[in-house]
Order: structure tokens, then sequence, then C-alpha cells
């Protein structure tokens, strides 16, 4: 992937450091896209995050269900959005890279969540 030169676009600075991440489609049909992965960032920001995957059944536009940071350990707590894929990038030996903007948090609770 060749690096490009010019100003910076971006809104807000990228995070560089990997954090464990898990996206599964959020269509409700499993058998269309039914896949779970848990994988690490490339970069993130506040609003979008970026990471490599071998899976071929992402597409520009889809919608997923983000978990970012991600931890399986007892008493984690893992706020889980929505997002969105905007763009697909080829990284090669089936490699892609799958930048995902951040729609909106999801709150699974009652009022004490939204604070």
């Amino acid at each position: 992937m060749a690096r490009l030169t010019g100003p910076e676009r971006r809104r807000k600075a990228r995070l560089r450091f990997p954090q464990t991440l898990r996206v599964r489609p959020s269509d409700p049909q499993p058998q269309r896209h039914g896949f779970d992965e848990i994988l690490p960032t490339l970069n993130t920001a506040r609003d979008s995050v970026y990471f490599a995957s071998m899976n071929e059944f992402y597409m520009a536009g889809m919608r997923l269900f983000i978990t970012c940071p991600y931890s399986h350990g007892l008493g984690s707590i893992n706020r889980e959005s929505l997002g969105r894929v905007v763009r697909i990038d080829d990284l090669g030996h089936g490699r892609r890279g799958i930048a995902v903007e951040i729609l909106m948090p999801l709150y699974l609770g009652g009022k004490g969540t939204l604070k």
C-alpha cells in the first residue's frame, strides 16, 4: 500500500497502538454474513477504527457491531457501537484493510446506563 503524501486531511488524530477489537455484522440473517472476529486494530480514533482481516464478506456500506477495546476477561466492560464500513483496502496476501466509521454507541440497560 502506497503512503500518501501531502497535508493530513483527518479531523481527529489516530492512535496507532494496537487494541483488541470485536467485529460482527449487524444483519440479523446469520446465514448471509455469519462471522464474529476478534482482531487487533491498525489504528483508531474516537469516531473510527481500521483493522486488517482475511474475511471476504466485508462490503462498503455494511453495518457492523464494533466493540473496541474488547476483552474477554471476567468483569470487563465491553461497550458496543454501531459502525459502517467506509473503505476496504487490498493489503496483499489475502489481507484487507477495513475502515469503519463509528455511527453511535449502543446502550443496553436501564436509565443508569445513560449518564
